[in-house]
């Protein structure tokens, strides 16, 4: 028995996971999927020195999510809502994570949470990963295509519209190709500095079929006809920014818009960052 509780402890430390951690109806792994399409998957995340508020196990998450996505349908006309990971009981699948070093103020997309992340797993290229977080930082959020961040002290009062305006970033949005675009974020609406609840008639529904259309993102149900995985675009931005990450991705060819295809300064995409960064990149996260 002295042995079996040794390996279990061990086990625990070697995924950076205390004993305190280990609480009732609690996963530290994604769990097995219902089916094979794409999906937005859910994370309670935590730095080394953060304390848990159990966000995870207390409904918290799933409450603040369903408002989220109750609201997106109102915003696109009662037309779709978010594809969300769910376990085979018909609950949000969400993970609990701890990382190994403590939390800091600043960037978290390509940066230590993002490694941390995608050296653990969390990198099917059919999934976008948000993290909620008790962690401090300077924002309410940040996200980007693969990875993002729902920072629950300053956010909490913001919500839902800053976990909706996290989610669009998160599927890509805005692009330099669409209209009004302003570096990633639009003068209006959901992806505006003030998040107003509405979209854009250039982000959903355009006219312009040379930039990608929220609707046809295949993170959205019903899906489209003509769907879109952001993943491939991002990634083939990045490439053009930052030379990384590595690999074949490309921009589909029915989108001819010449903003797409130029290099722009602060494109960048997290998937695989953990094959092609080197963990002394993140000496600003301390142990």
């Amino acid at each position: 028995m002295k042995k079996l509780l040794g390996i279990v402890v061990l086990g625990l430390l070697w995924c950076n996971i205390s004993l305190t951690d280990e609480k009732p109806g609690r996963f530290f792994e994604d769990q097995p999927d219902v089916n094979d399409d794409y999906q937005i998957h859910l994370i309670y995340f935590l730095a080394k020195n953060t304390k848990d508020k159990e966000r995870d196990i207390s409904g918290y998450i799933e409450k603040n999510m369903k408002k989220a996505d109750d609201a997106f349908f109102k915003m696109t006309g009662d037309k779709q809502r978010f594809k969300f990971d769910y376990r085979k009981d018909g609950k949000l699948d969400i993970t609990f994570v701890r990382i190994d070093r403590k939390s800091r103020k600043g960037g978290w997309n390509m940066s230590y949470p993002d490694y941390y992340l995608t050296k653990n797993g969390f990198d099917n290229p059919k999934k976008v990963y948000l993290s909620f977080t008790d962690a401090a930082s300077g924002d309410g959020g940040q996200m980007g295509v693969h990875h993002g961040y729902i920072f629950i002290g300053k956010a909490g009062s913001q919500y839902p519209q800053i976990i909706i305006h996290e989610i669009m970033h998160g599927l890509g949005f805005s692009l330099p190709c669409t209209k009004g675009d302003q570096d990633g974020h639009m003068g209006t609406g959901i992806l505006s500095y003030d998040s107003k609840l509405k979209l854009p008639s250039s982000l959903y529904d355009s006219k312009d079929k040379t930039c990608p259309d929220l609707k046809d993102s295949v993170y959205l149900t019903p899906t489209s006809d003509t769907p879109y995985d952001p993943l491939p675009i991002a990634c083939s931005m990045g490439q053009k920014s930052r030379g990384t990450p590595p690999g074949d991705f490309l921009i589909p060819a029915r989108y001819t818009h010449k903003k797409l295809h130029k290099k722009h300064k602060n494109q960048w995409c997290t998937y695989k960052l953990n094959e092609y960064s080197q963990v002394d990149w993140f000496k600003k996260w301390k142990e």
